[in-house]
């Protein structure tokens, strides 16, 4: 790589155009829609696994309430 691939072009810079409002809402639609659809996958795939630490967590205390242990240190 040298240190021109950073520089534009000057020529293709008049070639530049303005890109319509409604080119731009489809596409940021598109990129939400996506973002949203792998966020849930995330939580769906995440969500069995924390509830099943938190009810391992509960029934930790319990048993730990039940044997006179909850308030002293190791």
């Amino acid at each position: 790589m040298s240190e021109n691939d950073d520089i534009p072009i000057a020529a293709l810079a008049d070639l530049e155009s303005p890109v319509s409002a409604g080119f731009l809402q489809n596409v940021r639609r598109r990129i939400y829609r996506r973002t949203a659809s792998a966020q849930f996958a995330r939580f769906t795939w995440s969500l069995p696994g924390a509830i099943l630490l938190e009810f391992l967590s509960i029934i930790v205390h319990l048993f730990a309430v039940v044997d006179g242990k909850k308030g002293r240190s190791k």
